[in-house]
């Protein structure tokens, strides 16, 4: 079946043979009290303005078409064969997250409200029921690729990242309503006034709208696709996974980038900052390996069924070999989850937990030393750099980005001579920091999983 992008939001039922259609009528007809349900929500948003007394014309204006909206997609929606309607659900949901922050909505209750239903809508949207037509375009296969030991896919794999991500949404949350001027005072526990000025700091005043709320936004976002699918996810809707991976990997770099120019730029720390950072950061090592398999998969469809690239990361494919992973007793996932985490905790790398350690004081140590200037800077920017690589080479398919801590360590041993400091206690432990993390970036450690003809490429 020639299938084009198009027939993702337009198909004919003629199209696909009976059984298909008989599948896909059935999961709908399971699944439709989710469109009665975003009527509901519709009405909701058309009663918000009046209710909570909302200030700003455009966010009036916003909540009340978007309502309108809501309740007449939901009526196409509630035919089978309307993906279009249930597609653009979807999009309004994520349209809700987006207002608040393009419009500065004055009102509280307005901005939470927005993302609670948001986050209604696109659960009811593409969660509960799935990728819209998924019945009828999914193919049959495993869900552990072929040459893995363990599906990428599965729910303990997703359910770390889901929890960071709702963690880390909290947190910008809390900082998105100072900068919405929603609260007066902000809590920092280690750096006193710290967060309070790098959030009313010119860097943050640059961006046209609030980078907290931003940050709100792409948490999110990344809890909405941690969700979204099943186990067979990697290879029945790859453009999710693509889309999760996006924004995971882009949003570590840059929250490490904004923890970097606190000290340089800022000339102050901020405690939640880093705490979102460093969240940001440990999510990336779970989302790779999810996005790994679903690139071997839309690289088998080239090579094997001639399929574009294009086509698969929309549509999906299947793949020969691989097996089918046990289902889990969902009474027990969590307990699951955090079996297999503390089991892979426990075994990463002892040189990376090191190496970390090593770039947390090379950040602090021209406070504790008592150095400043271009060599404090370097140092500043180097400790993030050193924790950033450390963290996403915990990842055995990442372990090779290891290697980039080496010229690391040999710039801190250069910059006591390219910068210059007149300090003893800043040149040695230039040098030292230095040698030792070249040494500590050799080993591999241990590689317990594997992920088929990836494998070749983990040194």
């Amino acid at each position: 079946m020639n299938l084009t992008f198009r027939h993702l939001f337009f198909v004919n039922s003629e199209m696909f043979p009976q059984e298909k259609r008989q599948v896909h009528e059935t999961h709908h007809q399971k699944v439709s009290w989710v469109y009665y349900c975003t009527i509901v929500l519709g009405l909701w948003l058309i009663a918000n303005p009046p209710t909570f007394g909302y200030k700003v014309p455009a966010m009036v204006w916003s909540d009340i078409l978007t309502g309108l909206l809501l309740i007449l997609l939901s009526y196409f929606a509630l035919k089978p064969y309307k993906l279009w309607a249930q597609w653009f659900i979807v999009f309004l949901g994520v349209w809700l997250f987006i207002a608040p922050m393009v419009f500065w909505a004055e009102e509280g209750a307005g901005f939470l409200n927005s993302y609670i239903v948001g986050i209604l809508v696109v659960a009811f949207g593409i969660i509960i029921p799935r990728q819209p037509g998924i019945k009828l375009f999914a193919q049959p296969g495993p869900n552990v690729p072929p040459g893995w030991t363990y599906n990428p896919s599965s729910w303990n794999q997703r359910v770390p990242v889901i929890f960071l991500a709702w963690v880390g949404f909290f947190i910008a949350r809390y900082m998105g309503a100072f900068q919405m001027e929603y609260i007066d005072t902000m809590w920092d526990p280690f750096f006193g006034d710290g967060t309070r000025k790098v959030l009313t700091s010119d860097v943050s005043k640059s961006f046209p709208v609030s980078d907290a709320v931003l940050g709100a936004f792409s948490y999110i976002m990344d809890v909405l696709f941690g969700y979204a699918g099943g186990t067979h996810r990697w290879r029945t809707m790859p453009w999710v996974v693509i889309i999760f991976g996006i924004m995971i990997v882009p949003l570590g770099v840059v929250s490490i980038t904004l923890i970097i120019l606190q000290p340089v730029s800022v000339g102050y720390w901020c405690s939640l900052c880093l705490a979102s950072a460093l969240i940001s950061l440990t999510m990336i090592p779970f989302a790779v390996d999810e996005v790994l398999a679903t690139l071997q998969l839309m690289r088998y469809e080239k090579k094997v069924r001639n399929t574009s690239y294009w086509t698969s990361l929309w549509f999906g494919g299947t793949m020969d070999g691989g097996s089918i992973e046990e289902k889990k007793n969902l009474e027990t996932l969590l307990e699951l989850t955090f079996r297999e985490s503390t089991k892979d905790f426990i075994s990463r790398p002892w040189n990376l937990f090191l190496i970390m350690a090593l770039g947390a004081w090379t950040m602090l140590s021209p406070s504790v030393l008592g150095y400043s200037g271009t060599l404090a800077d370097s140092s500043h920017i180097a400790g993030a750099l050193i924790i950033t690589f450390a963290v996403i080479s915990m990842s055995e398919v990442c372990r090779p980005l290891r290697f980039i801590l080496i010229p690391l360590g040999l710039w801190l041993i250069a910059a006591i001579w390219v910068l210059g400091t007149e300090q003893d206690a800043a040149m040695w432990n230039g040098i030292i920091s230095g040698i030792m993390l070249v040494a500590l970036a050799i080993p591999k450690g241990k590689v317990v999983d594997r992920r088929g003809s990836f494998d070749k490429y983990i040194k």
